[in-house]
């Protein structure tokens, strides 16, 4: 029976092959569009999986408010470790971690003549191999980071910069000043953890590591704790702990600092607060891919239930000569799902091949490094089966149902037709399929705008043709020279030196109005820079006077605390501090220890995310740096570039030449929000193929089965026009349909994303038109290639066939 039923299966599959066609094309593509979606979400929760200790392993947040503005950051000072590990017995161990990138810094690595600007550079405590599960190929693992000027290298460094040598015992330069000793090599840090890195140095090589500071916050605190230490109750001592220690942190009244801990497994997903050593992903993004993965299988399993339910007529006879013949509903209904089993494991075979070939592109879109290794496994295997499983149950079950349940008298006699309540389904399908695509191409028009508005929106300040160059204090020792030099090329206009770039501002310091009856403190962002930022940035001043060089001066040879400053504030700044741009002027404040006037107000311009609302700012001069921007004209670009790298191994032959573009770095902050973009874009274009692949299918049956009476029709004189709009209008109304519902839809979910964004487009009602004109235009296309061709078919033939 089962050979019968087999063979049936093939020929009626041969048979109608353009039926065929569009059902395993069309499943095949919504099983690949799932297949990479879901590879993308398991790597994003598979982030930290792999250390041993993962539930017991938390990353510090700090917390803290000055004068009822709050502030969360996983930066934190270097006492919270050691301290919180004497006091607290559940507190098993503790790591400090360092990433000079989070500063815009590049550690300058020197092997012989070669040297290397090196991002992915962590200090870490020496327990780092204790607490985290990164394996040490060669080297101990208890000894590696002990001391201090020790380094483990990773595999892939160690080849870069000792071939086949054995590492272990030699000399790395840094920053062409201090050696050190290599103590061990480390595995390659796996794509899906939070902690990238091609070098671990010993913390203690930091001056900053001899003494304990509450704040000073440089540094990501990981504690592991005890295996029957919980977290939360952890967490809850901390107020008042750290309320005892307000001698120290100068925190007193409504003012706080404490800490909070989030599970490890949490930080990449999950976490609320700013920085970390890689940018983190986002939750609520895993989400929306789970949804469109869904949206798109669910268009694939209609298509498949629409057209074999709309081909039942076909199958009637068969059903009934079945039937007569002493075949009960039962088996019949195991030889239509039998069928859909079939053609869903070819298109899964056929999807397995298009994500094989489809991947690189696809990890080129995630900017991941995706592979199929999962699919490999035990438990990969058992997922495509249960995928085969549950999306021919899905597809086939109805079909199934409704075939074997024709009665053969009806059928025999030739009695039978398609029932209302399977013409219902058929619309109600076609409804669901193209809801979805309207949905999906909403949902593009607006993530396109928001991200059209980001790009193009005026900061405040000039980002185009800036270069930012990584540079160290052996360097800004010449950096008049180096100025004077650069600026004899007539495409560079303006040379600045800050300690980060201006696209997104980390330092966080405290304000503190000085020489008042009732000194007011307020939370900052602090820009610290020298006297030619306001014009390579062309930042505007609205009341007083830029920076200038006699203000550089005045700090040379004095220590922070006794030298007179000179600030920039805000408009913000001023507004919180309750004064007028003119008054502001003169007045007396201190910054993070730093005494002086306020000299000039600076027109309100973005340093951080177009999430966030601009937040107080205090630029201030300072003669140090990592960053030199350097504003071009945009001219001979090429040329310019090759003139400030050759300028640049004069004055700086230690560090190589790399630089970035202020915009590719303003973008880079839109990673995930231009990966949202590329993913509505190209699903969505896929729902509305698939949704038209099932219209055209559908059509070209209903056209079929109307062949009699479009005969007909043209004997008594209807024209093409009329025949082509009759068969249209019914499929045109259900397109409409789709377009009303998924209109609301679109607007409710789009809304909620854009909330995300402290600036942001309005949602216009020229987006739903388009989307519902492309919609009808594509749908109207797809039905009219079946209605014409009916209409313009001799009216003599289809009657003599019938």
């Amino acid at each position: 029976m089962f050979q019968n039923y087999l063979k049936t299966t093939l020929r009626t599959l041969w048979k109608h092959k353009t039926f065929t066609f569009i059902n395993v094309f069309g499943l095949a593509a919504g099983l690949t569009a799932c297949m990479l979606i879901v590879l993308y979400i398991q790597h994003e929760l598979s982030f930290d999986q792999f250390h041993k200790n993962k539930q017991q392993i938390v990353r510090t947040i700090m917390h803290y408010s000055i004068e009822g503005t709050a502030n969360k950051t996983v930066m934190t000072g270097t006492k919270v470790g050691p301290a919180l590990k004497r006091d607290f017995p559940e507190i098993e161990q503790f790591v400090r971690v360092a990433d000079p990138a989070f500063s815009q810094q590049k550690v300058v690595i020197k092997k012989g003549e070669q040297q290397f600007n090196e991002s992915r550079f962590l200090w870490a405590d020496s327990t780092f191999f204790d607490v985290f599960s990164f394996s040490l190929v060669k080297g101990d693992a208890a000894t590696a980071l002990n001391g201090t000027n020790k380094v483990v290298v990773t595999e892939a460094m160690a080849r870069k910069y000792f071939g086949n040598e054995n590492p272990i015992g030699q000399i790395l330069r840094l920053e062409d000043r201090v050696d050190y000793t290599v103590t061990g090599v480390a595995a390659d840090a796996p794509s899906n953890s939070q902690l990238q890195f091609d070098f671990v140095a010993s913390f203690m090589s930091l001056s900053a590591a001899k003494t304990e500071m509450w704040w000073t916050a440089n540094y990501v605190t990981y504690f592991l704790l005890k295996p029957s230490a919980s977290a939360s109750q952890l967490q809850a001592k901390l107020p008042a702990y750290m309320r005892k220690q307000s001698a120290e942190t100068e925190m007193t009244g409504n003012n706080f600092l404490t800490y909070q801990f989030e599970p490890l497994t949490d930080v990449h997903l999950r976490s609320e607060a700013e920085g970390g050593i890689i940018a983190s992903g986002d939750i609520r993004y895993i989400y929306i891919f789970s949804v469109i993965a869904l949206l798109i299988l669910i268009i694939a399993t209609t298509n498949y239930m629409n057209l074999t339910t709309a081909r039942a007529t076909e199958r009637a006879k068969e059903v009934g000569v079945r039937k007569v013949m002493g075949a009960v509903r039962g088996q019949l209904f195991l030889q239509f799902l039998g069928e859909s089993m079939v053609v869903t494991l070819v298109a899964l075979l056929l999807s397995i091949l298009l994500t094989v070939l489809l991947l690189p592109v696809f990890n080129t879109l995630s900017e991941r490094e995706l592979t199929l290794q999962i699919l490999l496994q035990p438990a990969g295997i058992g997922a495509l089966v249960g995928a085969w499983l549950v999306v021919s149950c899905i597809a086939g079950s109805y079909p199934s149902v409704a075939l074997s349940y024709f009665q053969p008298i009806k059928v025999l006699k030739g009695a039978f037709k398609n029932t209302a309540s399977g013409l219902a389904l058929r619309k109600s399908l076609i409804v669901l399929q193209f809801m979805i695509s309207v949905f999906l191409v909403i949902g593009t028009l607006v993530v396109k705008n928001q991200l059209h508005f980001i790009q193009n929106t005026k900061l405040g300040y000039e980002k185009q043709h800036v270069i930012a160059l990584t540079t160290d204090e052996r360097t800004n020792k010449n950096l008049p020279a180096l100025k004077n030099e650069l600026r004899q090329n007539p495409n560079v206009k303006s040379i600045s030196l800050a300690y980060e770039t201006p696209t997104f501002i980390k330092w966080g310091d405290g304000l503190e109005t000085v020489g008042t009856s009732a000194p007011v403190q307020k939370m900052i962002t602090a820009f610290p820079c020298d006297e030619d930022m306001a014009e390579t940035l062309n930042l505007e001043l609205v009341a007083g006077n830029d920076l200038s060089s006699e203000d550089m001066e005045r700090l040379k040879g004095k220590d922070e605390s006794q030298a007179d400053y000179r600030f920039l504030l805000n408009e913000t700044m001023i507004k919180q501090l309750g004064w007028k741009p003119a008054e502001a002027i003169g007045k007396k404040v201190r910054v993070g220890g730093r005494t002086g006037e306020v000299k000039g107000i600076v027109r309100d311009f973005h340093f951080a995310s177009m999430k966030q609302p601009i937040g107080p700012l205090v630029i201030f001069p300072v003669t140090w740096g990592n960053v030199l921007l350097v504003k071009l004209t945009g001219n001979n670009l090429p040329q310019t570039l090759t003139f400030l790298e050759n300028k640049w191994k004069t004055f700086a032959p230690h560090r190589p030449f790399t630089y970035t573009f202020l915009n590719d770095e303003y973008n880079q902050m839109y990673a995930n929000e231009s990966r949202i973009n590329q993913v509505f874009t190209y699903f969505s274009a896929l729902a509305v193929l698939l949704a038209c692949l099932g219209l055209l299918g559908l059509s070209a049956y209903v056209t079929a089965q109307r062949t009699k009476e479009i005969g007909i029709r043209k004997v008594l004189g209807a024209s093409t026009a009329s025949i082509t709009t009759l068969l249209s209008a019914d499929f045109l109304k259900l397109v409409l349909i789709a377009i009303l519902i998924a209109s609301p839809l679109a607007w409710y979910a789009m809304t909620y994303w854009l909330n995300d964004f402290a600036y942001r487009i309005e949602i216009e009602w020229w987006v739903f038109v388009v989307a519902g004109l492309t919609a009808v235009g594509i749908a109207l296309v797809t039905v009219s290639t079946q209605s014409i061709k009916a209409a313009l078919t001799n009216p003599v033939k289809s009657l003599k066939s019938e």
